[in-house]
């Protein structure tokens, strides 16, 4: 009497082959997909090199790039000379890259971000190679590689090119790795492998710990979801091996910057008395929102494997586990981004609930249907379409004002050897802090020139502002015990905020003219003037006024 073959429930159909086992039969596919991840990262890392800087539309919150990267160099230590709720990652980076000039300028956001990419690209690829076909794994390397390189915020238009918020660009493309990392099950390896991925866990996690805290907290959930959801194996080691790489991360940053995770935690916490809980709360709704068409196209997806399941009689028991990291990754795509500027439907870590079906058949060696395979590249347009088609957009823009950068009209030049390639279009609409964007070289400038006839070197400024232009402008010493920036209700207010002694080191301050109806922030000046107005009334007077500026002298 013939024995009857049984077949396990999660096998290839017969008479068809499923990804995984072509990629194990013909193990070169996977090394020519690797060829084409380091074909698409060389490239985007040499057009931003030779296209870089990019030309500014949103000017000040390039200034606090600059600003906090000079800082650094200057021997100030992120969160005791100088306070910030933003992690030290990003000023670190620009300050790698101001290293590389013998004269420090934009162009070390440039390089900084190229030093980042490197990182970056290099982590994805080992975490998506072991889960995801090769051509899946290449195409979220160039994603991953798109997000660090881009010229504009998430959210924004195109048109508006800056490295404003740079810093939510890189906890999207660290946090995007750690899902796919965390939730999408990888084939089964050796405990070397585990090693490698605990190694890539803690420096994924630390980098992400000194970027920006609403991305670290949503990967330790991640952690959380994907010991609950995922059952890897060498668990433990590789466990142990993360939080070896998480404090090596610590330790790292500590040695090369000399920033203490005591003196971070408590900017993180001064800044939380500070804002406005419903605010939050609101903005959360909305992100959730925004993730719903990503959502409801997944679970569609997951309802037609469901379907397909119970028709050859297999059990669904990972099709429900799938559903619940669909939902984890939502929720923690809409919870990071409550809490930044507003991304709209641009959400990168949304890429991975389509990757994550991938990777369920990835690891079952089972090929995608053809519904199912049409439902994962609808949920690939919708999620990264927009991001990519605006990023391609927005690098375009730099291509086409690449003479302007070079050769800027001259009313559109700052008077400084350090802002040499920092150019404002003539023709850049954006409201900024204090004055449409086409007119801050003028104001920059008339504040240089104001400066100058009064200054000595070494002397400190102090600026009423969003935040200090001047000092890397003009090479002068910045001030200690202040924040790197002045934003009212997100780092300070009208309870919670400096002592007024933060000016003492300053023998000059500037204060911008504000205009009526000029900007976007003139209430922060405005709140600023009434906290420390007294102190300076009683220890400084005023030398000279222009235009756009009004300049104190120390006098007691």
């Amino acid at each position: 009497m013939a024995i009857p073959t049984v077949r396990r429930a999660d096998a290839t159909p017969a008479g068809r082959t499923g990804v995984a086992d072509r990629e194990r039969t013909h193990p070169g596919r996977t090394g020519v997909w690797g060829l084409v991840a380091l074909a698409g990262v060389t490239g985007l890392a040499a057009f931003s090199l030779l296209t870089g800087p990019a030309p500014i539309a949103a000017p000040w919150d390039v200034f606090i790039l600059l600003d906090g990267a000079y800082r650094i160099i200057e021997g100030q230590i992120s969160s005791t000379d100088f306070a910030s709720p933003i992690g030290l990652l990003v000023y670190a980076m620009t300050s790698l890259g101001m290293r590389l000039q013998p004269v420090p300028s934009l162009a070390a956001a440039t390089y900084g971000n190229l030093i980042f990419l490197g990182a970056a690209a290099t982590m994805a690829w080992v975490v998506a190679r072991r889960r995801l076909p090769g051509m899946y794994a290449a195409g979220f390397t160039v994603f991953v590689a798109l997000l660090v390189v881009s010229v504009r915020p998430l959210g924004f238009s195109p048109w508006v090119t800056t490295y404003a918020m740079l810093y939510n660009r890189y906890g999207w493309a660290l946090f995007a790795i750690l899902l796919v990392l965390l939730l999408v099950q990888p084939r089964p390896g050796t405990s070397t492998a585990a090693a490698l991925d605990g190694v890539v866990l803690g420096v994924l996690l630390g980098l992400m710990f000194y970027c920006k805290i609403n991305f670290f907290l949503a990967g330790l959930f991640a952690v959380a979801a994907g010991c609950v959801l995922r059952t890897p194996r060498h668990r433990i080691l590789a466990v142990l091996v993360a939080l070896l790489a998480f404090g090596a991360v610590l330790v790292g940053m500590w040695l090369g910057f000399g920033v203490r995770v005591s003196d971070y935690v408590h900017d993180l916490a001064v800044t939380a008395l500070v804002q406005d809980e419903n605010y939050r709360i609101g903005k959360l709704v909305l992100a959730l929102g925004y993730t719903l068409p990503v959502g409801v196209l997944a679970l569609g997806v997951i309802a037609g494997l469901f379907r397909s399941a119970r028709r050859r009689g297999e059990p669904t028991r990972e099709l429900w586990r799938l559903v619940l990291l669909v939902i984890s990754v939502l929720g923690l795509t809409a919870a990071v981004s409550a809490v930044n500027t507003p991304e709209r439907y641009e959400l990168p870590a949304l890429v991975t609930v389509a990757l994550l079906i991938v990777g369920h058949h990835h690891y079952r060696s089972a090929p995608l249907a053809r519904a199912s395979l049409l439902g994962v590249g609808a949920l690939v347009l919708i999620a990264a379409g927009p991001i990519v088609g605006k990023d391609a957009m927005g690098l375009g823009k730099a291509v086409s004002l690449r003479g302007e950068e070079v050769h800027p009209q001259e009313s559109q030049r700052m008077h400084s050897d350090h802002l040499r390639d920092f150019v404002i279009p003539a023709d850049a609409t954006w409201s900024t802090a204090y004055r449409m964007a086409s007119d801050v070289p003028s104001m920059i400038n008339d504040g240089i020139a104001l400066l100058g006839r009064h200054i000595s070197p070494g002397d400190q400024v102090f600026t009423v502002a969003l935040t200090n232009p001047f000092s890397f402008a003009m090479s002068l010493p910045p001030g200690r015990g202040e924040p790197l920036w002045w934003d009212l209700n997100i780092n300070f207010n009208r309870t919670s905020h400096p002592d007024p002694t933060v000016l003492d080191g300053a023998r000059w301050v500037m204060v911008p003219t504000t205009p009526l109806g000029e900007g976007c922030c003139q209430a922060t000046v405005a709140a600023m003037l009434e906290l420390y107005g007294p102190h300076l009334a009683e220890h400084y007077t005023e030398v000279e006024r222009t235009a756009d500026w009004i300049l104190l002298m120390r006098s007691r």
